[in-house]
């Protein structure tokens, strides 16, 4: 199947001969010679890249970059532009474009931009759709997720609150054999104390006074699926051997019983407590924490991921505002940089709390520094470039100058310089190796 390019220029000319040189290498080529009609097209006709020129009437390439990245966030898009300026570099990187190309294009460099741009659209498993992000961490999550989802291996998921510990779960669950059995959770620290016993492994009709019928637990709830555990450290100390049991034996023994009932469970569990330390205070079982933490996965902070939290915000517009049945807010460059700025100790879940208020509560097309809360807005800005000559330079020169500026202020710290950059740390690794630059 041929992979669909599609191409925004103003330029006739050239936009004949990069249709007819993407065609003859066997891409399925469509145009649009303006903005507005390069995202009717976009709409329609779903490419696997879109490539657009900057400077056109009376939309323009960046228009098209930012609907890209609010309707179709994994789309590669790649920028041709002849009068690319630090300040339009800048704002681009920052938007999600993949790649740029200078005019006048030199069509073997094209041919492996898209190439690349091709393996990079590969698309993730459905499973993993809700995980939002493209940092290093999140890659790596993302890889456990579909290797721990293979198994029958118990999995502990650890991180504050407020990481998307729950969405990893529900991830495994999707990506497993057993995606079309129940998911059944339960949050260990909801349930009172004396019920939690019968909501884990039931009881029969008259085990205790209430008790009118037999109750399936939550165990037998999850047969042939997945049971998770959120909250596992909260759970009572008395009921932790009981549980360990359940989990070594594949029985369970509901309240008031004599027979176990064997069940086919995966056992997912959740806590941002440290097990280790309440095993020292013996608050919790070693021998079930060992049972249940077969393999680990760590949901990060959103301040160590800082680089994820465009994509983030962008993906909490859309969905608020298709929600609230508004058009999809647009967002400016220093009200997004007031959020990456922000420490959230809240997590993922502050940042879709404060979107959501912000879809809902603006007025306007696009979101401002002032719809945003007093203590994020506060933020200061900051420099992306200092003291660049740019008006001699063509568009790969900028770029590489961006770079190193950015690089030298952080002491070549690809973390930090990607943040100050406002790409991710792998954008910048593969602009780096494309361009040479080393220290």
């Amino acid at each position: 199947m041929k992979h669909k390019i599609l191409i925004i220029e103003d330029e006739k000319r050239l936009l004949r001969i990069l249709k007819l040189v993407l065609e003859d290498n066997g891409y399925q080529v469509k145009t649009a010679r303006d903005g507005q009609q390069g995202i009717d097209v976009w709409t329609q006709w779903s490419p696997d890249v879109v490539m657009t020129d900057l400077q056109m009437k009376p939309v323009g390439g960046m228009a098209v970059l930012k609907f890209g990245r609010l309707n179709f966030p994994k789309i590669p898009l790649i920028i041709l532009t002849a009068f690319g300026s630090i300040e339009t570099a800048v704002t681009a990187m920052k938007t999600g474009a993949f790649d740029f190309l200078s005019k006048p294009v030199d069509h073997k460099q094209l041919l492996e931009i898209i190439e690349q741009a091709l393996v990079t659209n590969k698309k993730e498993p459905k499973s993993l759709e809700d995980l939002i992000g493209s940092s290093a961490q999140m890659e790596q999550i993302k890889k456990d997720i579909i290797l721990f989802a293979s198994t029958s291996s118990s999995v502990l998921i650890n991180g504050e609150s407020g990481t998307g510990k729950e969405i990893a779960a529900r991830a495994i669950h999707e990506a497993s054999e057993r995606q079309k059995g129940p998911f059944i959770k339960i949050n260990c620290a909801a349930i009172p104390k004396e019920l939690i016993e019968s909501e884990l492994f039931g009881h029969i009709k008259g085990a205790f006074t209430g008790a009118f019928k037999d109750r399936k637990g939550a165990f037998r709830q999850a047969d042939k699926g997945v049971l998770f555990l959120d909250e596992i450290g909260d759970l009572p100390i008395e009921l932790q051997a009981k549980l360990l049991h359940a989990v070594e034996e594949k029985t369970v023994m509901p309240v008031g019983a004599n027979n176990p009932i064997p069940v086919s469970v995966k056992i997912l569990s959740a806590t941002n407590l440290n097990l280790e330390t309440m095993i020292n205070e013996s608050n919790f079982r070693a021998d079930l924490y060992y049972r249940l933490n077969t393999v680990s996965l760590h949901m990060p902070a959103l301040r160590n991921k800082s680089e994820d939290i465009g994509k983030l915000t962008l993906f909490f517009i859309k969905k608020f505002c298709q929600e609230f049945k508004k058009p999809v807010l647009n967002i400016t460059d220093n009200a997004m940089q007031a959020l990456e700025s922000h420490s959230w100790p809240g997590n993922v879940r502050q940042l879709k709390n404060v979107m959501e208020r912000t879809a809902l509560t603006c007025t306007q097309d696009t979101i401002t520094c002032d719809h945003l809360p007093e203590n994020i807005k506060a933020a200061e800005p900051q420099p992306i470039s200092q003291n660049i000559e740019t008006n001699d330079l063509d568009m790969a020169t900028q770029e590489q100058n961006l770079m190193i500026a950015a690089l030298e202020r952080c002491g070549w710290n690809q973390s930090n310089a990607s943040k100050e950059l406002g790409i991710t740390r792998s954008a910048l690794r593969y602009r780096l190796q494309k361009y040479g630059i080393k220290k």
